[in-house]
């Protein structure tokens, strides 16, 4: 009998091998040898294995969920596209290296490995340099928060993860929101839009996919979405110079994930208390249309009251991909959600072509931030144990904090 997963996987490694050699390949040696049959690019090694996928893996790839106690049935019977880790999972180096280690080997496709690690109180990793909330970052020069998101990015790429849910691009406006506060670098639209494109570009030089939340804002609420859902009653043009303009900056930053926020938007979407997250309006008409967003977007845990006070889980998943979300994270009932989207793709109220657009999207940055040769974990585990937390990492961040000019890129 063959072994579906391992099959996938080695396929998967084929690819991202024949990519690399692809890149490397001189320009030179092709032109001396016109009639040299060319290698694939990129797109067509991803269309390559877009074209290998049964339905219910394309489904599985929509998803990223927590690794608990029944992660590996999970694996077997859905092959979710990522897994996010939480405190929980992550209560010390060694064994955060080998679950994250054991999810990469168990997964047939390169799953995204995310956590929150944005600094402050907000940082999953208690082992790992622990940096300040991004409000405290406020003056900073660009130089100075780009070096700090490669600090970070460079211990959660060693530790193997590939995906932080960070930085947080939400405008910190009310003073009474008792979830953003300072998770948000400024009460200034402006100062969050060059802080947040800074450290989106030093994530990037250590090979970590960013996501900026919480589109199209969650600085304006007086109430938190993990408990209810809140509402921000601006006008139109406030919320195109205030709440849309760091999102705006992101995008041009190359943000590989836009996270949608559980908050309603009246002036974006007249529904009676619609949630951007489950709304086409805001989703394809703001974030593709309007700002031309053509990257990932992920919805916010749709565990949150804001989302199941409102619809069951296979309700809300359905709904959020028909609004134009690629991936659902952390459904309340992940069984009943993969089920609702399988059954609307195989009714057809999801074209193949809508769900194909998603899985490329997904495949396309897999391919793109994969390594070509895979890393034994005992090799990581030395390598994590020397910066993970160092006190070469701590120097670095005290230079960075004080915004020393003489800073190098990295640290030697």
């Amino acid at each position: 009998m063959i072994d579906l997963a391992a099959w996938n996987r080695q396929l998967f490694l084929r690819l991202l091998i024949s990519l690399a050699l692809f890149l490397t390949l001189p320009t030179s040696s092709v032109a001396a040898n016109p009639s040299a049959n060319p290698r694939p690019a990129l797109p067509d090694l991803v269309e390559l294995q877009l074209s290998r996928l049964t339905l219910e893996e394309k489904i599985g790839q929509l998803f990223i969920i927590t690794p608990d106690n029944d992660w590996k049935t999970q694996i077997r019977a859905y092959r979710p596209g990522g897994f996010i880790l939480f405190s929980r999972h992550a209560k010390d180096l060694d064994t955060t290296l080998r679950l994250l280690d054991q999810l990469r080997q168990q997964s047939a496709i390169l799953p995204f490995l995310a956590v929150d690690q944005e600094g402050g109180r907000v940082s999953r990793l208690p082992f790992a340099t622990q940096t300040p909330p991004a409000g405290n970052l406020a003056g900073l020069s660009d130089k100075a928060v780009k070096n700090l998101g490669q600090l970070v990015g460079r211990e959660l790429r060693v530790l193997g993860f590939n995906l932080n849910f960070a930085p947080v691009m939400d405008v910190d406006t009310c003073a009474e929101n008792p979830v953003i506060g300072n998770r948000s670098f400024s009460a200034d639209p402006y100062e969050v839009a060059r802080l947040g494109r800074a450290y989106i570009q030093g994530l990037h030089l250590s090979g970590i996919a960013t996501a900026a939340k919480h589109f199209p804002g969650h600085g304006d609420t007086h109430t938190d979405s993990h408990l209810v859902l809140p509402t921000v009653n601006q006008p139109l043009e406030r919320i195109e110079t205030v709440e849309l303009l760091p999102f705006r900056a992101a995008v041009l930053a190359g943000t590989d994930f836009i996270m949608m926020a559980h908050v309603v938007y009246p002036a974006l979407d007249p529904r009676p208390a619609w949630p951007a997250s489950l709304s086409s309006a805001i989703i394809t008409d703001v974030l593709r249309q309007e700002i031309g967003y053509s990257g990932l977007v992920i919805t916010d845990a749709m565990n949150m009251k804001a989302i199941t006070g409102r619809m069951p889980a296979g309700d809300a998943a359905k709904t959020a991909f028909l609004a134009g979300v690629d991936m659902i994270l952390m459904p309340e009932d992940f069984p009943a959600a993969y089920q609702a989207l399988l059954d609307s793709v195989r009714s057809g109220e999801i074209p193949m072509t809508r769900l194909n657009a998603s899985v490329r999207r997904i495949l396309t940055l897999k391919a793109r931030m994969a390594d070509s040769a895979e890393i034994s974990l005992g090799e990581r585990r030395q390598k994590a144990a020397a910066m993970v937390g160092s006190s070469e990492h701590t120097v670095w961040l005290r230079q960075i904090l004080h915004d020393a000019p003489e800073l190098p890129e990295s640290p030697k």
